[in-house]
């Protein structure tokens, strides 16, 4: 992402600008940038930065925020890198700055695959809720060969243990 613009200027509007100000501004360019209307990629992109800038002055803390700190710093001189570190302080990954994420590309948080469990419910426990203990196997990683399936030391032939899996 380019280098953090004003949030102010994003919208189009002073600093001193009231809220109805920015809420106007803010529907104007809404009109004029939102993807059903306006097919241009850039023109997507920069919607959603008219959203996320909108997001953030139309909230009352967050806007006070945002001027206290802005994209010039804030305490003990953290700077944000780009735009994504202003929406990450406001909404969580990392504080003022990205403090505590890894630079360079987005990292992700890598999930597994949802589980599903299918039981049985009575009428009275759908309508009012339930507490149920389940009992879920997962794969793990075999401790002898360490998942990658071969005997520790010796090339990749098959581990006794996990016959070659990687996993019991």
């Amino acid at each position: 992402m380019a280098a953090v613009r004003d949030l102010y200027e994003v919208l189009g509007v002073t600093r001193d600008a009231s809220d109805d100000d920015i809420k106007k501004a803010y529907r104007r360019l809404a009109r004029e940038l939102h993807p059903d209307v306006n097919g241009d990629a850039v023109a997507e992109e920069r919607f959603k930065e008219v959203a996320g800038a909108y997001e953030i002055l139309a909230d009352p803390g967050k806007r006070r925020q945002y001027d206290a700190f802005g994209s010039t710093g804030g305490p003990a001189g953290a700077g944000f890198n780009d735009i994504q570190d202003i929406f990450d302080m406001f909404f969580g990954q990392g504080g003022a700055g990205g403090a505590g994420r890894r630079r360079g590309p987005r990292s992700r948080i890598q999930h597994g695959e949802d589980l599903g469990v299918r039981i049985m419910l009575g009428f009275r426990d759908a309508v009012f809720g339930a507490r149920r203990d389940l009992e879920i196997e997962r794969l793990v990683a075999c401790e002898r060969c360490g998942g990658n399936g071969a005997e520790p030391g010796t090339a990749p032939v098959s581990c006794r243990t996990c016959g070659g899996e990687g996993q019991v």
